[in-house]
């Protein structure tokens, strides 16, 4: 697990924060009082560089006293329109015991014989809305399609998803290997349109119950 250090901010300007090389942020959660802290800027695009928005990281922050740990999710971030740098970021610290939503990156690994004889490899579902605790959140889901001939699919039935429970249809298509003609049809089209509704549906219905659907 990715860990960030912090400091507790308790004034002075954001700009000038920035300008120092710190970035400022803030973690909250149903257990704790919202805290604003900063953050080297330098670490956190390190560690940005290494996580998804289903990953936990330990962020420890120093208040005079013994640093504090807390198991934070990232919530959101904003960037700079022109550097693309973060320039604010939002925490969220869950209770342990208390299941949420999130999105679960998909990362898709190996090389398709389908692929290898013309097929096109079509990836219709770029994550996965699930419902879990914390500790069992995957920050990825590995799909392997080294196997996937042409016309051949892996779908939500397919995964593993540890200790988590996927929030779309077994029957869902995340990934398909289909004949070059097939491809961009109208039920390829079907496809991508049902998985983002989906979707869309599923994470809609998360932030209805939890406040940490972002991720």
């Amino acid at each position: 697990m990715s860990t960030l250090h912090a400091k507790v901010r308790t004034g002075g300007k954001a700009g000038a924060l920035r300008r120092s090389g710190s970035v400022p942020a803030v973690v909250y959660g149903p257990a704790m009082e919202s805290t604003a802290i900063a953050i080297d800027r330098k670490e956190l695009q390190a560690v940005f560089s290494k996580i998804t928005r289903s990953s936990r990281v330990d962020l420890s922050i120093g208040d005079r006293g013994k640093p504090k740990t807390l198991n934070v999710f990232v919530k959101a971030i904003q960037y700079n329109s022109i550097t693309d740098e973060p320039i604010h970021v939002d925490f969220y610290h869950p209770a342990a015991d208390h299941p949420l939503n999130l999105e679960v990156p998909i990362k898709v690994v190996g090389q398709s014989p389908g692929v290898k004889s013309g097929g096109v490899l079509n990836i219709i579902a770029r994550a996965v809305p699930v419902h879990g605790l914390p500790a069992d959140m995957p920050p990825l889901l590995t799909l392997d399609v080294s196997a996937l001939e042409q016309g051949q699919a892996i779908r939500v039935r397919d995964v593993d998803f540890g200790g988590v429970q996927p929030l779309l249809s077994p029957d869902q298509t995340l990934v398909a290997v289909v004949q070059p003609k097939a491809f961009g049809e109208p039920a390829v089209a079907e496809a991508e349109a049902e998985a983002e509704a989906e979707a869309a549906e599923a994470g809609a219905e998360g932030a209805a119950e939890e406040p940490a659907q972002e991720g």
